[in-house]
């Protein structure tokens, strides 16, 4: 590893002393035990199991009964598995005419557990994978206010 980078700082004289003991505890240097604690440290505040994870919202799992329109203009049900408030997935049984791509858009339309109003998202599928049932995860483009309002009061009432 190469430590081409100085960093200083001051520190109280109680601190000083407590980690030249556990340099001295552990036949280190006093600033690679500095290191080891800042890794330590920063290790421990890395957000878990979003090494990849490109989303802006977290996502809250759900099982709702949807209509999805497709690009075909034909209407199939399926159920919505998880949502945010920049995305969705779905899980449709059998093919689903679906492409990647921003000239793709399907039209999702669910009901909330606590409302009795439709929401209807229109989003563009960003992965879509099929095994005798097609799944596709999607980016939402565009919904009514009152949509987006109710999604977002239900994704924060758990919080």
């Amino acid at each position: 590893m190469v430590r081409n980078t100085i960093i200083c700082f001051r520190t109280s004289e109680h601190l000083r002393r407590s980690l030249e003991k556990l340099s001295e505890a552990d036949r280190r240097s006093l600033s690679s035990t500095i290191e080891g604690v800042l890794y330590g440290y920063v290790k421990g505040r890395a957000p878990k199991g979003v090494k990849n994870d490109k989303r802006r919202y977290p996502r809250k799992k759900t099982l709702l009964p949807a209509l999805v329109t497709g690009p075909d203009g034909g209407v199939h049900a399926g159920t919505v598995d998880n949502i945010s408030l920049g995305g969705i997935h779905v899980t449709l049984p059998g093919a689903f005419p679906c492409e990647t791509g921003d000239d793709c858009t399907v039209s999702i339309v669910f009901t909330l557990p606590e409302s009795t109003r439709p929401l209807t998202m229109r989003c563009t599928p960003r992965h879509v994978r099929s095994n005798g049932q097609t799944g596709f995860g999607a980016s939402c483009v565009d919904s009514d206010f009152q949509s987006y309002q109710a999604l977002q009061e239900h994704l924060l009432a758990d919080r």
